[in-house]
């Protein structure tokens, strides 16, 4: 029997990225699979952008000279410049030590290992989002270079919309998948819309796997908050959404988790920040935190697998979707706020979210989406 091969952002330095790619493998594996990670990183891909993490070249292309707050850029390159060597060693460690992968290959050696596969599942994640719409690699879009069956695991388109003059081309790579699955109604959506087909719904892979069978660490740090704040500042800052949180939950500590090799702001409102913690770490950190602030998807959905109280919110349209259906799935819409006021008008640090319900949730969509898979991988 060929191996199943899995396609998806598993290079990315990202803490959901990579462990969304290990829970499908692992998952795949599970249900009796010999599988392996399609090890495809893009020629264009740079593990970081000093000078585009720092933001200096786009206050610099918007003429916003005014912008740049020296200090701040000079705290930042040190960071870098101590941390990012430690987090990239980090990842790629854990990357090998958990899961098979093919040889490296990139878009023109591709094709020479296509074949050594009886299905690809594409997902999850991202890889469907409007900069790869032109990318035929995500959209398993071969040719006749592939002979195997094509799957859809759980990704997200970010928005529905689809620009005319690429619809042809996605209209005929999305028709010739034997079986789509999608992460969220907007995906759903999206499928629907370039060819009339209504694709499943299912669970983000990191829900379907017990992340405790890795060897997970266990934290040792005490009571605390965590934060962790990948995009723009929410309205009305994150010091006064910390005054909140702490009036509720005590005077306790404030940790900050950052990933150096990206775009980061600096945390000033925290008492200890990490820079170069290695997945299980960072979930050891959710695991064990008494309250999770965050602007992550899946620091949400993981705040939701360990019952921990949250507040999650979102400032930039791309990551308004995916967090106004997480709400609306898990009845959570209440933790997600996208100012400071909103905070106050529902009472989101009032009353603690219903884990029993959230959990019930959580295994309906798991049945569905185990069954999905064993449907689409069955021989």
């Amino acid at each position: 029997m060929k191996k199943i091969g899995i396609l998806t952002f598993h290079y990315s330095n990202n803490y959901g990225g990579v462990l969304q790619s290990l829970a499908l493998y692992n998952t795949v594996k599970e249900l009796g699979y010999d599988v392996e990670i399609i090890n495809y990183i893009p020629k264009s891909y740079q593990p970081y952008n000093l000078i585009g993490n720092l933001g200096i070249r786009k206050n610099i292309f918007k003429n916003k000279l005014n912008n740049l707050n020296i200090i701040n850029i000079l705290q930042k390159v040190k960071i870098m410049n101590k941390y990012c060597e430690s987090i990239m060693n980090q990842f790629d460690s854990y990357r090998e030590e958990k899961a098979n992968y093919s040889k490296r290959v990139d878009e023109d050696s591709l094709e020479t290992i296509l074949n050594n596969y009886s299905a690809i599942i594409v997902g999850s994640d991202q890889v469907w989002n409007p900069s790869q719409r032109r990318n035929p690699i995500y959209f398993l879009n071969f040719g006749d270079k592939y002979e195997g069956k094509k799957i859809s695991y759980a990704p997200d388109s970010t928005i529905r919309d689809v620009n005319q003059e690429d619809l042809q081309v996605l209209k005929k790579a999305l028709g010739e998948f034997h079986h789509i699955s999608v992460r969220n109604d907007h995906s759903f959506d999206f499928v629907k819309s370039i060819i009339d087909k209504e694709a499943d719904i299912v669970a983000d892979p990191t829900l379907l796997f017990d992340f405790n069978s890795l060897g997970k660490k266990e934290s040792s740090e005490g009571e605390y908050i965590l934060t962790y704040v990948l995009g723009k500042e929410i309205e009305g800052s994150h010091k006064k959404v910390i005054e909140k949180i702490r009036s509720k939950y005590g005077n306790i500590p404030v940790y900050s988790i950052k990933i150096p090799t990206m775009n980061f702001e600096l945390s000033p409102f925290a008492d200890k920040v990490f820079y170069d913690l290695n997945p299980d770490e960072w979930i050891s950190m959710f695991k064990n935190a008494k309250f999770v602030y965050t602007d992550s998807f899946h620091g949400a959905l993981f705040s939701l697998k360990y019952h921990k109280p949250f507040l999650a919110y979102y400032t930039e349209k791309l990551r308004a979707t995916r967090f106004i259906d997480l709400g609306k799935r898990y009845n959570i819409d209440k933790y997600i706020v996208q100012n400071i006021a909103e905070i106050d008008e529902k009472q989101a640090l009032d009353v603690v979210p219903d884990f029993n319900s959230i959990d019930k949730t959580i295994e309906s969509q798991k049945k569905i989406s185990l069954d999905f898979l064993r449907n689409a991988l069955y021989e």
